[in-house]
């Protein structure tokens, strides 16, 4: 494996390597998670910023949004929190675009590096907006 190119690293070709490590010990974790780990041990993943003020922060849902992708409720795990879908299609299209290149089409060195940067600004605006919509839905919640 060779992340060198012209001197520089390629910090897709990184990225495409940490994705294929983590990708077992993730789905486990998470098969584990939706199976009985929830129900085991969910209580000790609630937010203390909510619980200090009564808002939720920008991560609020994350642990239900993660529940209910791996029980198949992708609506529900949407509905709790939109980055954690955002995230696994991200990483999907990122690994698969990265296979594609690196192993069909055989042109991972001469093609432009992947901007990883771009998929994290798409999950900037995911958080952003849905945590703006669940304060604008606490606000009409109260104001009702």
């Amino acid at each position: 494996m060779n992340f060198k190119r012209e001197g520089k690293y390629r910090v897709d070709e990184l990225f495409y390597l940490l994705g294929k490590i983590i990708f077992l010990p993730f789905c486990l974790f998470g098969f584990w998670f939706a199976g009985s780990g929830f129900e085991t041990c969910g209580d000790i993943f609630t937010c203390a910023i909510r619980d200090l003020c009564g808002l939720p922060c920008p991560g609020c849902g994350g642990t239900r949004a993660f529940y209910y992708l791996f029980r198949g409720d992708f609506l529900n795990s949407l509905r709790m929190n939109a980055t954690v879908l955002y995230g696994v299609t991200a990483y999907l299209h990122f690994m698969l675009l990265m296979f594609y290149r690196k192993h069909i089409k055989k042109t991972v060195g001469e093609e432009k590096e992947i901007q990883i940067q771009y998929y994290m600004y798409g999950a900037v605006i995911v958080i952003l907006v849905q945590w703006l919509i669940k304060i604008i839905n606490i606000i009409h919640y109260v104001m009702s």
